[in-house]
Parts: C-alpha cells; sequence; structure tokens
C-alpha cells in the first residue's frame, strides 16, 4: 500500500463492518521512526485504542490504531496511527 493523499478514498474494516472514508490529512508519526498519522472522514461508532483494518484496492489488509476521535455532526474525524510496508 502506498501513502495515501489527501482526498483519496479508503475503506476501513471494524468491529462493526466496513466503512468508506476519506482522507483528510497525513502526517508522519512522532512516536514511531516509519509511522504515519490518518486523519480521515468517516461514519461509525470509532473509538480511541480500537485495532482497524485499512484494505487496499487489492483486497490486502494494513491493520492501523485509532488514536482520537473528534465528533463532527454525522461523520467524525479519525486519526489512525499505522506503518505502511516498504
Amino acid at each position: 500500500m502506498q501513502k495515501p493523499n489527501i482526498d483519496d478514498k479508503l475503506t476501513l474494516l471494524a468491529d462493526f463492518g466496513q466503512t468508506d472514508a476519506i482522507c483528510a490529512e497525513v502526517l508522519d508519526n512522532p512516536a514511531t521512526e516509519e509511522g504515519i498519522l490518518l486523519k480521515v472522514m468517516t461514519r461509525g461508532p470509532f473509538q480511541e485504542g480500537e485495532q482497524v483494518w485499512i484494505v487496499d484496492r487489492d483486497g490486502s489488509k494494513i491493520g492501523a490504531t485509532v488514536e482520537k476521535v473528534s465528533e463532527q455532526t454525522i461523520d467524525s474525524e479519525v486519526t489512525l496511527s499505522t506503518v505502511l510496508p516498504a
């Protein structure tokens, strides 16, 4: 999986099922050398600390952790931390 760009569509797989997300921001994660933080706009009952999967176009999955959830109307801004394979 390549590092997503702003406005890229992502598919997330969580305990409650699959949902779509739009990438709003991509940042380097200062806590891990190769990690990134993805801020996405999405719908669903996400909780901080929850493990989710980012599903790539080819069907492969990358694990991510929900770092922060900011409720905004129906959609939520969710910050995910992950390490993308090189």
